[in-house]
């Protein structure tokens, strides 16, 4: 109880203590370096746009301008409308009554109509409010009936038509122009008289438009929000001001809103921003970890090494992106993170690592897309444990990808040529870089949290090592028969995806612990000569059960990796050597004595806790009854492996193990097809 809190309490004051970290590491990065200026002093230095960023004062000025610039709206009036129609009207009716004058009853032309065609321009005057000119007049008053009678009519429609629509100043003379043309073309005997008509019309007629405020408020309104709606921004790296210039208020604004300004309440207001998002970021990969990881966080070995891990990426990009915002570091825990807690982990804390130093790249799209691409290629070939390790591999194919990314971004913007080639180069290189560094440093994380990673399972794998030396020169027998183990765990693994390159390798050292007895066991002993024989069956349980035991204190003194120990101590699980108990039942029997406590027979391990070591279980105990029986024919294996698994299966061996049904099914192929190419059929050979 008082070992869990302890734990539990390390574990939090970790997460305190690398939340703090980040933090104010970020805050350091990303705070901009600040001037003492103000509106009319000098600036003495050149100052650059540490970001991009819309420019408010700008802004503003463009939307008050369009606001204020904005053309007024006017409505059609129907009353203007009306009256125009009117005076038309009214002018013909008078001009008609005129002509109607200059004739008595007799058909005679009066003499003093000369009076009557003044008084026709008084009527006009007080009536109409125009009056035309009198060669216009006149052409009206002397033209024949039908031709007046015409043009009062296409006057009046053209009136109608012209003051349907919005006629403003502008547009009333050339629309009157356009009618009356148009009549003159059509009715070409007529043609005299449109001058006439157009001069009476453009006198009579006005506009029939009228201010409408509350639209022109209202367009003034749009106008503004739509400036505002597209703002004005200003390229990151930009100069903002040169040294020797005055500060004005429109630069002032640029840098108090990049934050340039030096303010104590600006660094505390930053400082809180900064922490909020992280805090965020933080809390999700609490819960992620709680959720998904929570027993891989158990050996603070572990934790220290990947905080450790965690923050040096972030750590360096505070200096490195003084040299391009382009570097890639995130891959550096990509490679280490997927390597020892899988795939998931990977992908999940590498991105929120991602986001997390996103402030010090000035939040930059590019730096997000080909980080995201980056990550989930290295963490995807990283965490993969049923390939092959590859190192050169696991360098370029992150990096290509990288780059990749890198090109088809800048091909998007149409990005110059320059830029495109810097963008390309400094991505590939860090990404390369980056992961060289974690392949490179993986010896000492192992060394240091004793986990297990590709690279150390590769230099355990190795002939040389001390163990297996030891193995092949004292337990020989032993030896090949951890090597057989080792190809049936290799291709069960690979067929329910466990981890085949720590099963290969775990089966190499899974039974060091007969290197302190190697004569007790079958495969080590010379013909006829058996140790058993001369000790008594509970002398040899004890020395059969002990070998897990003894092979643990010997991977602890190699120091080994934590869960090729486990493995080691769950090969046999809690199972007993049926051998030597049948004996001893017959023994009991044969002296009138109650049969023996199984317990006492049973091997002191666990039960296997992981597939890995479920399938080393299996492995060992297949190939060891094989070997024993002499078997050949690969239907009678099979058999016998089912057999024996279902022995497992009976004793609860497999329970933890989180293998399924499927998966022995799997298991029982991939062993029936290694057992195939070991007794294939052969050719026969001439003597």
């Amino acid at each position: 109880m008082k070992k869990g809190f302890g734990l539990r309490f390390q574990q939090i004051i970790t997460l305190i203590l690398t939340v703090a970290i980040v933090i104010l590491i970020v805050f350091y990065g990303y705070r901009p370096v600040s001037y003492n200026l103000s509106v009319g002093s000098v600036c003495t230095t050149d100052i650059y746009a540490p970001r991009s960023f819309v420019d408010t004062y700008q802004t503003e000025y463009n939307a008050l301008f369009a606001e204020n610039t904005v053309t007024p709206v006017f409505i059609r009036s129907a009353s203007a409308s009306d009256e125009n129609l009117e005076r038309v009207t009214n002018f013909f009716t008078l001009v008609r009554q005129t002509r109607e004058l200059r004739i008595d009853e007799n058909g005679v032309p009066v003499d003093n109509f000369d009076e009557q065609f003044e008084a026709l321009k008084v009527n006009l005057e007080d009536l109409v409010g125009s009056v035309p000119g009198d060669n216009d007049l006149h052409t009206f008053i002397s033209m024949s009936n039908s031709a007046f009678n015409l043009i009062e009519d296409r006057c009046i429609s053209i009136t109608e038509l012209i003051m349907m629509d919005t006629a403003d100043s502008d547009s009333l003379g050339d629309n009157i122009s356009v009618h009356v043309e148009a009549f003159s073309e059509a009715n070409t005997s007529y043609a005299s008289y449109a001058p006439a008509m157009r001069n009476v019309l453009n006198l009579l007629l006005s506009t029939n438009s009228v201010f409408d405020k509350a639209a022109t408020e209202e367009a003034a309104e749009n106008a503004y929000l739509t400036a505002l709606n597209d703002p004005v921004m200003v390229d990151k790296g930009t100069k903002i001001i040169s040294a020797g210039e005055v500060i004005t208020d429109h630069t002032y604004q640029i840098l108090v809103d990049l934050e340039l300004i030096r303010s104590d309440t600006f660094d505390v207001v930053i400082l809180l921003r900064i922490a909020v998002y992280e805090l965020v970021l933080a809390v999700v990969m609490l819960i992620y970890i709680a959720t998904v990881h929570k027993n891989d966080f158990g050996d603070m070995r572990i934790t220290y090494a990947l905080v450790v891990t965690f923050l040096i990426p972030i750590a360096a990009s505070v200096y490195l992106t003084d040299m391009s915002s382009l570097l890639i570091v995130t891959l550096f825990f990509a490679t280490i993170c997927a390597s020892y807690l899988g795939i998931g982990a990977g992908l999940v804390l590498s991105l929120i690592e991602m986001f997390m130093m996103w402030p010090l790249y000035s939040f930059d799209s590019e730096f997000i897309f080909i980080n995201v691409v980056g990550i989930l290629v290295c963490a995807l070939w990283s965490g993969n444990k049923k390939r092959v390790y590859n190192s050169a591999a696991q360098i370029i194919l992150p990096s290509a990808f990288c780059v990749i990314s890198a090109a088809c971004y800048n091909w998007l913007l149409g990005s110059t040529v320059n830029v495109f080639i810097e963008s390309c180069v400094w991505i590939g290189v860090s990404a390369a870089f980056s992961i060289i560094i974690a392949i490179g440093l993986m010896p000492i994380y192992d060394l240091v949290s004793n986990t297990v990673s590709p690279v150390k399972l590769i230099e355990l794998s190795q002939p040389g090592h001390p163990l297996l030396k030891r193995l092949f020169l004292e337990a020989s027998g032993t030896y090949h028969h951890s090597i057989m183990v080792a190809n049936l765990a290799d291709a069960a693994a690979d067929a329910v995806g466990a981890d085949s390159l720590l099963c290969r390798v775990a089966s190499y050292y899974h039974d060091i612990g007969k290197l302190e007895n190697p004569k007790y066991f079958t495969e080590n002993q010379a013909e006829g000569i058996n140790p058993h024989d001369d000790i008594s069956v509970q002398e040899s349980v004890a020395i059969i059960t002990k070998h897990p035991e003894d092979g643990v204190k010997l991977a602890r003194k190699h120091r080994l990796p934590d869960s090729m120990i486990k493995i080691i101590d769950e090969h046999h699980g809690t199972t007993y050597p049926a051998f030597f108990y049948n004996k001893a039942v017959k023994q009991a029997e044969e002296q009138g004595q109650p049969a023996p406590d199984l317990n006492d027979f049973r091997y002191k391990g666990h039960v296997p806790s992981s597939k890995e070591s479920a399938i080393l279980m299996i492995a060992d105990t297949c190939e060891a009854a094989v070997r024993s029986t002499k078997l050949e024919e690969l239907d009678a294996i099979e058999a016998l492996i089912r057999k024996l698994i279902k022995g497992k299966i009976d004793q609860d061996q497999l329970v933890a193990s989180g293998l399924s049904f499927d998966d022995i099914e799997k298991i029982v192929a991939a062993f029936r097809h290694v057992y195939a190419g070991v007794f294939h059929e052969r050719i026969q050979y001439p003597e």
